[in-house]
C-alpha cells in the first residue's frame, strides 16, 4: 500500500498528471508515499507551487527576493495536506523547482528526504524573447526555503543519505529491486 509518484519535470501538464496519480494512490488505500524527484531539473515556479499545495500544511512554500530586496511569498492554505508518511527521493541532478518542493517538504517536516545532496540552483530565471528571434535568460531573483535557506551553490542535504552503487548510476533502466534508494524508502515507510 505504498504509492510511488515520479516527477521528471515541472511543466504545464505536471499538475494534472500529479493530481491524477495522487488520486489513484489514495483510491488504492495508500498508507505511505514515495515521491521521486531524482534527476528532475526543475521547471515552472507556479507549477511546483500548485503541486506543493496538494501535499503541504498551511504555510510558506517558498519566497523569492530580487536584488532590491523585494520579497514575493508563495504560500499554501493547507486544505489538501497529505496525511500519510512520505519519503522524497533526491540526487545531485535534482535542481531548481524540484529543490523548492524538496526544501518545503523538509522544512515543514512533511516527509523524509532521502538520497544524495541536490544540485543547488536557488535562483529564478526569466526568458526574454528578443525581436531578432533570439532570447535572453536573465536571473531575476533568489529563492529561499520556508526556513530562509538559500541553497544556491550549496544544495539540500537529505535527511537520510543513500547513494546508488557506481555501476547503477549510468544504467539506462533501473529495476525496482536494484534501486537501493527506493528500497530504503520503502523500508522507512514500512517502519
Amino acid at each position: 500500500n505504498i504509492g510511488y509518484i515520479q516527477i521528471t519535470e515541472f511543466d504545464k501538464v505536471t499538475t494534472d498528471q500529479f493530481t491524477e496519480a495522487l488520486a489513484v494512490c489514495k483510491g488504492s488505500g495508500m498508507t505511505g508515499l514515495v515521491l521521486d524527484l531524482r534527476s528532475n531539473p526543475g521547471g515552472s515556479l507556479s507549477v511546483v507551487c500548485e503541486i506543493a499545495r496538494k501535499i503541504l500544511p498551511k504555510g510558506l512554500i517558498v519566497y523569492t527576493e530580487d536584488k532590491y530586496g523585494q520579497r514575493e511569498e508563495f504560500s499554501c492554505n493547507g486544505s489538501n495536506e497529505l496525511m500519510v508518511p512520505m519519503v522524497v527521493l533526491v540526487n545531485d541532478y535534482s535542481a531548481s523547482a524540484s529543490e523548492i518542493l524538496a526544501g518545503a517538504i523538509q522544512d515543514h517536516k512533511k516527509g523524509v528526504l532521502m538520497g544524495t545532496k541536490t544540485f543547488g540552483k536557488g535562483i529564478v530565471q526569466s526568458i526574454l524573447d528578443l525581436q531578432d528571434g533570439t532570447a535572453l535568460k536573465l536571473t531575476t531573483a533568489k529563492y529561499y526555503t520556508p526556513n530562509g535557506n538559500n541553497i544556491h551553490g550549496v544544495g539540500i542535504t537529505p535527511d537520510v543519505e543513500v547513494d546508488l552503487p557506481e555501476e547503477l548510476k549510468t544504467a539506462a533502466i533501473l529495476l525496482p529491486e536494484e534501486d537501493v534508494q527506493l528500497q530504503k524508502a520503502i523500508e522507512v515507510l514500512q517502519q
